[in-house]
């Protein structure tokens, strides 16, 4: 079984995390993807604009109908108050799992970015495979600029179409990282936000940008 973790605050989930995910599964093979909103995020200080449960209820609304998708609450916030790591979750579902199956992490590229200042990041790296969706002309200098010093980058003979395949090393082993360099849909969950609070193009952006079981959710609770 190849396994994704598609994990972040989803503070909303737009056509974007949908567009990144449908990228993955159909290239990559997937038999399952885990859209995993956090509870805690630890490299964001601000809380997030909507509860958990809201969160994980547009999850499920934005990804309904999606084969092989499925809302997850394993990154809920912890009853002894810890951020959720991602190395953590990684690790819990690697216990559930068998040796011939494939655990990767799914992300757009701005978040890959940050790795390096991510708990236990070195650890992190190699802990399973990556997928990463970046808007085309992404510059791939940059992400061997952000990774921890004990990491190395390579490339790797593979031939995947529209998937670039390099090789991570680290002192605890080694991973493969899927850069899809072609996705199509740029939208920030930041830019999502701010434009539902401008009363001017509130529902045509909406509708722009979200799926529209997500934009009666908003509208029934008056989030954002």
């Amino acid at each position: 079984m190849k396994l994704a973790l598609f994990g972040g605050s989803f503070d909303p989930p737009h056509r974007g995390h949908v567009s990144l995910a449908r990228l993955a599964m159909d290239r990559l093979l997937l038999d399952r993807v885990l859209v995993a909103p956090v509870g805690s995020q630890p490299l964001k200080q601000e809380a997030t604009a909507a509860s958990f449960e809201d969160r994980v209820e547009m999850v499920r609304l934005a990804f309904a109908g999606e084969p092989g998708m499925e809302v997850s609450r394993i990154d809920a916030a912890r009853a002894d108050g810890r951020p959720n790591y991602t190395i953590d979750t990684l690790l819990e579902l690697k216990r559930g799992l068998r040796a011939e199956d494939t655990l990767f992490c799914l992300m757009g590229a701005d978040s890959f970015l940050t790795i390096g200042k991510w708990h236990r990041a070195a650890e992190l790296l190699v802990a399973c495979d990556f997928i990463v969706g970046a808007r085309p002309h992404f510059d791939l200098g940059r992400v061997a600029a952000e990774l921890p010093e004990s990491i190395s980058l390579g490339s790797v003979d593979a031939d995947l179409p529209g998937c670039q395949v390099l090789g991570l090393r680290g002192k605890d082993g080694r991973s493969q990282l899927y850069l899809f360099p072609d996705l199509a849909i740029d939208i920030s969950a930041t830019e999502v936000r701010s434009a539902l609070r401008r009363s001017a193009d509130r529902d045509a952006t909406a509708h722009r940008l979200l799926q529209p079981a997500v934009v009666r959710y908003i509208q029934q609770h008056k989030l954002y």
